[in-house]
């Protein structure tokens, strides 16, 4: 299970983001998503590369990116963070749900036509307006790969990744003057219908433990599975 989701993260992330394939480890960056540690990160580390580390630093530095470099349960490997001068910053929660709500929410699917429109209610939710034109592009380029939502009321908004029997709930957010209205939980409920439609094992997704919405998600029926600690300079 773990190596499925990792592969969805890693596959979903390299659409947003260019990917630099390690023997063992995994590097993403965009610098036109300001120093995000989503689509900024060296991830998937299965070795102690020195190499690898100077590398990826040289790049991140390169971009103008702040380095951030994830840790699966790797010890050894956060010891070596820690020398070079890496502080932990975060910790990303890995969950998943496989239980079907009673009834499937309407939604809109974004086409060609509807990018302005998802980009407009993400950019809000996350409050990154400097990203629009970098987001729509995305988009523009990844709608083959990637299904993005909306709900009715073009509150909240979401992206649906498919790999290998999982289903990657991404950048779901809400428009702040319309939080607290359920339609983020209906989004969700309508990805727990896809993966019932699409015969696949569970949905995922992924929560910053600085974002508190542990208690919120786990109200909606979702499990821990793993974590990724998260170190910086």
């Amino acid at each position: 299970m773990i190596s499925k989701i990792e592969s969805n993260d890693v596959g979903f992330t390299g659409v947003w983001s260019d990917a630099t394939k390690f023997d063992c480890g995994m590097l993403f960056l965009n610098p036109k998503l300001a120093d995000d540690l989503f689509f900024n990160k060296l991830s998937c580390v299965t070795c102690l590369d020195e190499k690898m580390m100077e590398t990826s630093i040289e790049k991140f530095q390169k971009n103008n990116s702040k380095p951030y470099v994830y840790s699966s349960n790797y010890p050894e490997f956060e010891n070596m963070l820690e020398k070079k001068g890496f502080v932990y910053h975060d910790t990303q929660h890995v969950l998943k749900k496989n239980t079907l709500p009673q009834k499937k929410p309407n939604v809109i699917k974004i086409t060609r036509n509807d990018i302005d429109t998802w980009t407009g209610i993400f950019c809000d939710a996350y409050d990154c307006h400097d990203w629009s034109k970098t987001v729509s592009s995305i988009l523009e380029k990844s709608l083959p790969t990637v299904d993005y939502f909306i709900d009715e009321s073009h509150s909240s908004c979401v992206a649906l990744y498919e790999t290998e029997s999982i289903l990657g709930l991404y950048c779901l957010g809400t428009i702040p003057r319309k939080r607290n209205r359920g339609t983020a939980s209906l989004l969700i409920d309508f990805a727990l219908h896809e993966v019932n439609l699409r015969h696949l094992e569970s949905l995922m997704l992924e929560t910053y433990e600085k974002d508190n919405l542990l208690e919120f998600y786990s109200k909606l029926g979702f499990q821990k599975v793993y974590h990724k600690t998260v170190y910086t300079i």
